[in-house]
């Protein structure tokens, strides 16, 4: 029987407003600024390198810095040469967790799912990979009373990202529950499918723009579909 569900947070429960190269336009433009736009894939490429590079379980402060210097790196392969730290920390502004609650917005599926969950009696988590904080971004957005347990990679008592196993057994411990008892959704396979799996966890892949079919057997496209599949067992 469920008596928990949980959540990945980022492309599933929220999603970033404003994509990068809009940012970086709208900050060029403050400052007057001509870009190469020719080169913007190849300066993408070096912040999805830098994201990547950065363990969600790292210091706080290194992969904060690590970003920034990513952020200068992508401004100076699109031509700017002056006031290069500031602009970045600009961008950071908009792309980083931890400064980027403005830029953070919630998919139109999510309130209305967990309002019929919270009917259900069903207990509710996060886990994440995450390398800040999450609780004040999760309580910006109006989610904290749906939610018994936030659990981010980054924090010290956790120190496990998806898809180890640690991090779910910590918030089936957290929420107390039996991982039979609990179920997982998420939008990467990897982490998210493969993570809950290995740890008994019930799966549900969350495949918002159809580019996964087949992968998992209980995937879905929309939340809304949820609570009616959660009264289902699964095959």
């Amino acid at each position: 029987m469920t008596k928990t569900v949980f959540f990945d947070f980022f492309a599933t429960l929220i999603f970033w407003t404003q994509p990068l190269h809009i940012t970086i336009r709208k900050i060029a433009n403050r400052y007057q600024l001509r870009l190469d736009w020719s080169a913007y894939d190849e300066a993408r490429a070096i912040l999805t390198e830098a994201y990547e590079a950065s363990k969600p379980t790292n210091n706080i402060r290194d992969t904060i810095f690590r970003q920034l210097d990513a952020c200068c790196a992508i401004l100076k392969k699109l031509g700017v040469r002056e006031h290069v730290e500031q602009i970045a920390w600009e961008v950071l502004q908009y792309e980083h967790a931890l400064f980027s609650r403005n830029n953070a917005t919630l998919y139109e599926d999510v309130l209305p799912t967990l309002d019929q969950l919270q009917q259900m009696d069903l207990k509710m988590g996060i886990i994440s990979n995450w390398d800040t904080p999450l609780h004040a971004m999760v309580e910006e957005l109006g989610l904290a009373p749906y939610f018994d347990v936030v659990v981010a990679s980054h924090d010290q008592r956790v120190r496990s990202a998806k898809p180890d196993a640690a991090i779910f057994e910590y918030a089936l411990s957290a929420i107390g529950v039996t991982a039979e008892e609990a179920v997982h959704i998420g939008d990467s396979f990897e982490a998210d499918i493969m993570g809950a799996h290995a740890a008994g966890i019930r799966p549900i892949l969350l495949d918002r723009d159809g580019t996964q079919t087949g992968r998992w057997r209980e995937t879905i496209q929309t939340l809304h579909v949820l609570p009616n599949l959660l009264s289902v067992k699964p095959n």
